[in-house]
């Protein structure tokens, strides 16, 4: 029986995996170009968990499901990317992230290191705010293979990123409920890529979003469509 554990490294919220890493290293399980990947449970660290797949990946604890993975198409057109220049320059114009709510974070921690984390951000382009963009550098110390990083590297650069264009919009924190999302060319390391982000949705608690990786020869290399869930303020 296939075990997967999620070592403290890739975490997210406090003693939870990271949802883009967790989604990935599943959607890389499924045998498809496009995967959605269903988050029903925050994911524990440093503990075997039972993986069942039969056209489908579920990742259960004991008996509860805890995520699904299952192949998916995904029609997402992407918006014309920016520079590499103008993208960073649109995160330079931000104030200083003093108020992560989760500095620990794989995807977008401020306490990581740039070969620990990924440290992806974004921010909305003058002219254009309702795109956001950054720069993303893939570090050497990222899971990769063969110089280009691994799927849940890929998918933790596309989580995070699509959740920024809702700061300005909603209260409190959010929570990732699905992301889905297809990879055509590979994410090299040492390489800058053009991260985007904007929000396709709002109803209610839930918005959903998306982001893509454009590469150093244009190309959109990986995107993703996201659903989020704000949490009451309370957190409860």
């Amino acid at each position: 029986m296939p075990f997967l554990t999620v070592p403290t490294r890739f975490c997210g919220p406090p003693g939870a995996a990271n949802g883009g890493y967790l989604a990935g290293t599943l959607a890389a399980l499924v045998d498809a170009p496009g995967v959605s990947v269903r988050l029903r449970r925050p994911v524990p660290l440093d503990r075997p968990l039972e993986l069942r797949s039969d056209g489908v990946v579920e990742l259960y604890a004991g008996d509860e499901l805890l995520a699904r993975a299952e192949p998916a198409e995904l029609d997402l057109a992407v918006p014309e990317p920016p520079s590499p220049e103008q993208a960073a320059a649109a995160v330079a114009a931000l104030p200083p992230w003093d108020d992560h709510p989760y500095p620990r974070c794989w995807g977008c921690g401020t306490e990581r290191s740039a070969d620990d984390g990924l440290r992806t951000r974004v921010g909305p382009l003058p002219g254009r705010p309702e795109v956001w963009a950054g720069v993303w550098r893939p570090a050497a110390g990222l899971p990769s293979s063969d110089g280009a990083a691994a799927p849940g590297t890929v998918w933790a650069a596309l989580d995070c990123p699509s959740y920024m264009p809702l700061l300005g919009r909603t209260c409190g924190r959010n929570v990732l409920g699905t992301i889905t999302a297809r990879q055509d060319h590979p994410v090299r390391l040492g390489a800058d890529h053009v991260l985007l982000a904007w929000v396709l949705e709002r109803d209610g608690r839930r918005s959903t979003t998306a982001s893509a990786l454009v590469g150093p020869d244009g190309k959109v290399a990986a995107r993703a469509r996201t659903i989020w869930f704000a949490l009451p303020p309370s957190g409860g």
